[in-house]
């Protein structure tokens, strides 16, 4: 099995790649970040979740599926995409959480011309994702946020 964490950072780089999107995110990329768990180090994902600033998107590992899957996967990653959108109140061309999905799931990432959904992040190690769901969310505060899942299947059985 791989250690999924630079998986969830190719996630990230390849959000970071989708200039729409990054727009979205007031333009910085720095706006699409990871979390990764360092105990210690980090807070828990509820408390980064909770204190995630409108707009960001914050990508972190949420687990992993054992199991003979097929003749070559052994092993599947579950990458979960937290969205908080910008403020639209007043905003010209408001960027809903509909759309932001959209641009996450349709445009083509580094550089490419292939999707996230097409695209190997790191080919030979993680396949190209099952198909991609999300789920409403509300916060502590009754404010809307939408979390989106992958899961990316292993080749094989690895061990770097």
């Amino acid at each position: 099995m791989l250690n999924p964490a630079p998986l969830v950072d190719a996630v990230v780089t390849a959000l970071q790649s989708i200039k729409p999107l990054v727009d979205a995110m007031n333009g910085d990329p720095a706006n699409i970040y990871a979390t990764h768990f360092v105990f210690g180090g980090d807070q828990a994902l509820t408390t980064e979740i909770y204190a995630m600033k409108a707009p960001s998107i914050l990508v972190a590992w949420e687990g992993q599926l054992g199991g003979n899957f097929s003749g070559t996967t052994l092993a599947k990653d579950r990458i979960a995409v937290y969205i908080r959108a910008a403020n639209q109140a007043g905003a010209p061309q408001p960027v809903s959480y509909e759309q932001l999905w959209w641009l996450i799931n349709n445009s083509p990432v580094n550089g490419g011309s292939q999707n996230i959904r097409y695209t190997e992040l790191l080919p030979g190690k993680w396949m190209i994702p099952e198909t991609p769901s999300v789920e409403h969310l509300v916060d502590s505060e009754g404010l809307d946020r939408f979390c989106g899942h992958y899961v990316f299947p292993q080749y094989g059985d690895q061990t770097d």
